[in-house]
């Protein structure tokens, strides 16, 4: 797979011992302005229904556990029509299955036996179930104040949880420890191949919609793999001339962390380190220093988008709203619900917006009430 990093300008060839560029930057797939149709494998339902695109060594993928091809349903939020994309009906019951599903492929190709993530649930649960499928062995590193039924999907399928007392950015560094003891680095921060698993979301909602892009979409950021990968997809698909434009993207955090937001609201190109003022609801965001904060920035700003944030209270009116509707998501997931009515202030009637929900409210406690 050929790789480059965006902070240097360095490419490479990916292998599994070299993770990150020797700047520290974070790798991403190649830049590809080619989006050939007959590469399409119509009688595949999913992600892999792209597979000849992804400029992968391999067309065949050996680990499979059905990730992709999910509902798009219309509903009224906000007292408008929006279209909700269900990510948490994915195999482990969140959009990181994407991502996954490419990074594991691409690294059982490489001979990983052994490998290592950190996250605080949905990511581990993913590459956990994956690496089972694959026959690998995995440590997951998690906040010791991770969700017990996350930490508790991680173990049924077999891995090691590795819970770390203290912030967030603590099981990380024990995650990059196991590394410097040949454990195999599988991060979903870092890993190209999860970007380019997120990418299929893009190419998967283009069709969809009648072979067009949405105007809006609106996604919670940690990490921010999700928002890349669709940018990075319709930007591909811009550049074969299949779309007129790429959405503007909304990009939702917590209140009480939002470091994407305070830098892009203070003109900054990159994402500086910025301590939590409270704990949130919203777990799955609790990222004081996201990994391409740089590109994340880039992103928004080349899509004419924003960030947005949110109270904790407005969280928990958007995971009930959605329950009500018939869709129990987690409150990370509810956080872009939440900042659908500050967003439809800055559209068009007219407009296309899409939310993906990204994962179950079942991983962990409600906060319903």
């Amino acid at each position: 797979m050929n790789i480059f990093c965006p902070k240097c300008g360095a490419r490479a060839t990916l292998t599994a011992a070299r993770w990150c560029c020797d700047c520290g930057g974070a790798w991403e797939p190649e830049e590809r302005t080619d989006f050939r149709l007959d590469q399409i494998d119509v009688q595949d339902h999913s992600l892999w229904r792209y597979r000849r695109l992804f400029g992968l060594e391999f067309e065949t993928p050996s680990v499979r556990l059905g990730a992709g091809g999910t509902p798009l349903l219309s509903v009224e939020l906000a007292g408008r029509e929006v279209l909700l994309k269900l990510e948490y009906l994915a195999p482990t019951a969140s959009f990181k299955d994407r991502g996954t599903a490419v990074m594991i492929n691409i690294l059982a190709r490489q001979g990983a036996t052994h490998i290592a993530d950190d996250s605080s649930g949905n990511a581990g649960a993913s590459v956990a179930a994956y690496a089972a499928r694959a026959g690998m062995e995995a440590e997951i590193f998690v906040p010791a104040h991770a969700s017990p039924a996350k930490q508790a999907q991680i173990a049924v399928y077999g891995a090691q949880v590795r819970p770390i007392p203290g912030p967030r950015h603590k099981a990380k560094e024990a995650a990059l420890e196991a590394v410097g003891r040949g454990v195999v680095l599988a991060s979903h921060a870092y890993h190209p191949g999860f970007l380019l698993g997120q990418q299929s979301l893009a190419f998967e909602l283009w069709e969809q919609l009648g072979r067009r892009a949405p105007d809006w979409y609106i996604v919670p950021v940690g990490q921010g793999v999700h928002l890349l990968g669709v940018w990075l997809g319709f930007q591909r698909l811009r550049a074969a001339g299949l779309v007129s434009h790429v959405p503007r993207l909304a990009a939702v955090q917590a209140r009480a962390l939002a470091p994407l937001c305070a830098a892009f609201e203070a003109g900054l190109e990159t994402v500086p380190r910025l301590e939590p003022t409270a704990t949130s609801l919203a777990e799955g965001l609790a990222i004081a220093a996201p990994v391409r904060g740089r590109r994340l920035l880039q992103a928004l700003r080349q899509s004419a988008g924003t960030c947005i944030t949110v109270t904790e209270g407005a969280i928990r009116i958007a995971q009930r709203q959605l329950a009500h509707l018939g869709f129990y998501v987690e409150p990370t997931s509810a956080t872009a619900v939440a900042a659908l009515p500050a967003l439809l202030e800055k559209s068009d009637e007219t407009d296309t917006v899409v939310v993906p929900l990204t994962g179950s409210g079942l991983k962990g406690s409600p906060a319903l009430d």
